[in-house]
């Protein structure tokens, strides 16, 4: 069975349709950033890097990009 194509305007109402969640404290919108924290590790002398997905607005910027 054949797929079928999206036209570019079904692309463009889907993303329409998307919700952008707010901040309860300033309202901004909240953006997703990927935080990539890197440590030694003692045991083996090497560099360990740890990542995870954070939620970024106005009120908290500077507090996840001092890190």
């Amino acid at each position: 069975m054949a797929k079928k194509v999206a036209s570019f305007a079904d692309k463009v109402a889907k993303d329409a349709k998307k919700v952008i969640e707010a901040c309860p404290k300033c309202g901004a919108p909240l953006l997703t950033a990927k935080l990539v924290v890197s440590r030694k590790d003692d045991t083996k002398n090497s560099w360990r890097f740890n990542t995870k997905s954070v939620k970024v607005c106005k009120c908290n910027e500077k507090e996840v990009y001092a890190m």
